[in-house]
């Protein structure tokens, strides 16, 4: 017999501020160097996170170029 399956942590934001997009970038670039880092040491990247959180940070990228025309 299967174990239940638990279902995934809710997260909820107790407040929030907002950022411009290239301050977000930034700080998804700077996340994404070191979660590839620590990846590495336990034996392997996430690819389904890291390949999520690449896609954000093109599409901030291309929102803040689409912003200066």
């Amino acid at each position: 017999m299967d174990a239940p399956l638990a279902p995934p942590v809710r997260l909820q934001a107790t407040s929030s501020s907002p950022i411009s997009s290239k301050n977000a970038q930034k700080r998804i670039a700077a996340f994404l160097d070191d979660f590839e880092a620590r990846s590495i040491s336990s034996g392997g990247p996430n690819t389904a996170v890291t390949v999520q959180l690449q896609k954000l940070k093109d599409a901030l990228r291309e929102e803040r170029k689409e912003r200066r025309i």
